[in-house]
């Protein structure tokens, strides 16, 4: 049987840029480790689809302009701010289209 454990960096290079990119909304397992490097890596024109809304997770990519599509029925930063700054910043600047799927 061969490993399929693998480094970080070669998991993110999975991610293509214009790629569609499912997460849920959760301030406890958002995996940021992935989304960092996915950065790092100059990914971006993602299409990000939040199910069941969004958190830090798309704020993030939306602030690091990795994001070209937000698919969702919000981004909050949970108690901590009830709209993700960096989605609202770039929302309202023409920087990313927001699609709602409420």
């Amino acid at each position: 049987m061969r490993d399929k454990l693998t480094t970080l960096e070669q998991a993110a290079t999975h991610v293509k840029s214009g790629a569609q990119v499912v997460m849920s909304a959760n301030l406890q397992r958002a995996p940021m480790a992935l989304l960092r490097q996915l950065v790092r890596q100059g990914t971006n024109k993602l299409r990000v689809v939040g199910v069941v809304g969004g958190d830090i997770n798309i704020d993030f990519l939306v602030g690091a302009g990795a994001v070209g599509i937000v698919d969702t029925c919000s981004v909050t930063l949970g108690e901590f701010a009830r709209t993700g700054p960096n989605f609202a910043r770039y929302v309202l600047g023409g920087r990313v289209v927001s699609m709602d799927n409420t």
